[in-house]
């Protein structure tokens, strides 16, 4: 699959999970430049996917100055979502981060976290980055004057 599908399929998982607003790609000014591929919040939480098509993006990913300080970083509950083998064991996985892959067009936990209601949310969202995100969809999607 490529990037932009994976992006599709992972706001759909988000749609599933309840989560409202949904971002995908959101381009904001945040101070550390972190795009989602796909971040949803919920009620008390947000949950982030990044989306890797090939093993090579995975791996320059890493390099991120969010990911190498993870709590600057978006997302309570933080996700990638893969063609199958491009996350090769849990090990290479970030703490408290999850992986799921698309296995005949369909998203299936592989390993590290995975998200449950009935668990605690395990990392915390920058959430001054959350709301600069959530305020830029807000804008986009805003219409004076329009019911929603």
């Amino acid at each position: 699959m490529t990037h932009g599908e994976l992006v599709s399929m992972a706001a759909q998982k988000l749609k599933k999970w309840r989560c409202l607003p949904i971002c995908a790609e959101m381009v904001s000014l945040t101070a550390t430049g972190e795009i989602p591929d796909a971040i949803g919040w919920r009620a008390w939480e947000s949950i982030l996917f990044e989306c890797k098509a090939s093993r090579a993006d995975f791996l320059k990913d890493r390099d991120k100055p969010f990911r190498i300080c993870p709590e600057s970083g978006v997302g309570d509950w933080r996700f990638y979502l893969t063609n199958p083998g491009v996350i090769h064991s849990a090990d290479e996985l970030p703490d408290g981060w999850g992986c799921y892959e698309v296995i005949e067009g369909k998203i299936v936990h592989k390993f590290g976290k995975r998200f449950s209601n009935a668990l605690p949310i395990p990392l915390h969202g920058n959430k001054k980055e959350e709301i600069i995100i959530m305020r830029s969809w807000i804008r986009r999607n805003f219409q004076p004057g329009k019911a929603e």
